[in-house]
C-alpha cells in the first residue's frame, strides 16, 4: 500500500499535469541517482521512492486509480486486505484527533553559587542569561522583511499537499509554512531567533541545599516555530565555609581552646551562621568535647524548626615553646602529680600489676 504521498515524493500538487511530473522526476532523479551519491544510502532510498511515485503518476491509468484510493492503492492493482484498510482507518481517525503537541524551546541551566549565610537568610540574586529569543527584525520568520519572503509555489501557499482533506499532508517543500525564504534575514541570518543576554532575579529560598534546582518557567529559549518557551533551571552551588560545616540543617564547628581554659573553664565568644555568642567551658573539659546550641544551624525550606549548632571543643597543645615556658610547664607538670590526672593514674597503677 502507498503509505506515503506520491505526489509530495516529486514535489508536486495533485493538479500537476504529465509534463510538470516528468520535469520534477528529471530533477530528483538527477540530484539523487546513485552514480552521483556513492555509498549514500539515505540518497539511494530516497532515488528508489522518486522512482516509485514517478512510475505510478506518469501512467495515466494508474495515477486516476491513485487519485481515487489514495494510500489504499496498490500498484499490482490488488485491493488491499481487510487488516490493512482497518490499519488504515485507525491510522487516519486516530491523526485526526491525537492532539498535536507544540514546539517546545529549548531549557536552559544556570549555576549560581551562594554562600553558606544566604542559605539562612534566603534572598534575592541578579543573574546574567543567555537566551536564544525570537528575532525581533523577522518575527521569527528567517526572511528579510523587505521582500524576502514569497508563496510557497508548490502548495499554493497552504502549507499541505495531497488528496482529500483527511488525507493532506505537510508540504515538504516549504514545511508547512506556505511560505519560503528567499533572502535571509540580515539580524539572525535565517534562524528566526537571535542570541540576547538578559538580566533576571532568581529568588533564594532558605535551607536550600547545593544540586537543587530552581525553576523559571519561560525563562530558557524560544521555540523555532509557534509554541512554548523552555524553562531555566538554576542549579545551587552552596560554596565552602571557612568555620562551619554543613550536614542537613545542622552546623558543626571546631573551637580550638588552651590548656588553661580546659581546665579552669572560661566564657568564650564563639561564632554562629547569624552573628556571635558566648557560652561557658566547663571547668575540666577535655578535648573533643561537644556542646549544643539548640536552633542556632540552618532553617529548613519548609518552615519547621532549624537545626542545631554543634560546637567542638579542641584543646590546642603549643608545638613550639620559649626556654622560659619549658621551664614553667615542667615546674606545674610537677606540681600538679598524678593525684589530678585520675586516668593516668590509673594506667599507671595496670601497668604496675603486669
Amino acid at each position: 500500500m502507498a503509505r506515503r504521498d506520491l505526489y509530495a515524493a516529486l514535489g508536486v500538487t495533485r493538479g500537476s499535469s504529465a509534463d510538470e511530473i516528468k520535469k520534477a522526476y528529471r530533477s530528483l532523479a538527477r540530484r539523487y541517482h546513485p552514480d552521483r551519491n556513492d555509498g549514500n544510502e539515505e540518497a539511494a532510498e530516497r532515488f528508489r521512492d522518486i522512482a516509485e511515485a514517478y512510475e505510478t503518476l506518469s501512467n495515466p491509468e494508474l495515477r486516476a486509480r491513485y487519485d481515487r484510493l489514495g494510500p489504499l492503492y496498490r500498484p499490482d492493482g490488488r485491493p488491499p486486505s481487510p487488516d490493512e484498510v482497518s490499519d488504515w482507518v485507525s491510522d487516519t481517525i486516530g491523526s485526526v484527533f491525537r492532539k498535536r503537541r507544540p514546539e517546545q524551546g529549548e531549557d536552559l541551566r544556570y549555576t549560581l553559587s551562594i554562600d553558606l549565610e544566604a542559605v539562612a537568610t534566603g534572598g534575592e540574586r541578579t543573574i546574567e542569561v543567555r537566551r536564544q529569543k525570537v528575532c525581533t527584525t523577522c518575527r521569527g520568520s528567517g526572511a528579510d522583511p523587505n521582500g524576502g519572503e514569497q508563496t510557497c509555489t508548490h502548495c499554493g501557499g497552504s502549507g499541505k499537499v495531497g488528496g482529500r482533506r483527511l488525507l493532506r499532508n505537510k508540504c515538504p517543500h516549504c514545511s508547512g509554512t506556505g511560505k519560503i525564504v528567499v533572502r535571509k534575514c540580515p539580524t539572525c541570518a535565517g534562524a528566526g531567533r537571535a542570541e540576547v543576554v538578559e538580566t533576571l532575579k532568581v529568588r533564594i529560598p532558605k535551607g536550600v541545599a547545593t544540586g537543587q534546582k530552581l525553576k523559571l518557567r519561560g525563562k530558557g529559549n524560544d521555540p523555532r516555530s509557534p509554541g512554548e518557551t523552555g524553562d531555566l533551571y538554576v542549579i545551587i552551588s552552596v560554596n565552602e565555609h571557612a568555620l562551619f560545616k554543613r550536614r542537613g540543617t545542622d552546623l558543626y564547628c571546631v573551637v580550638p581552646i588552651t590548656y588553661g581554659q580546659a581546665t579552669l573553664g572560661a566564657d568564650l565568644t564563639v561564632p554562629t551562621i547569624d552573628g556571635k555568642t558566648t557560652i561557658r567551658v566547663p571547668p575540666g573539659t577535655e578535648s573533643g568535647k561537644v556542646l549544643r546550641l539548640a536552633g542556632r544551624g540552618l532553617p529548613t525550606m519548609k518552615g519547621g524548626r532549624s537545626g542545631d549548632m554543634h560546637l567542638e571543643l579542641h584543646v590546642e597543645i603549643p608545638q613550639t615553646v620559649s626556654p622560659k615556658q619549658r621551664q614553667a610547664i615542667e615546674s606545674l607538670d610537677k606540681l600538679l602529680g598524678n593525684e589530678t590526672h585520675p586516668l593516668r593514674s590509673e594506667f599507671i597503677e595496670n601497668m604496675g600489676k603486669r
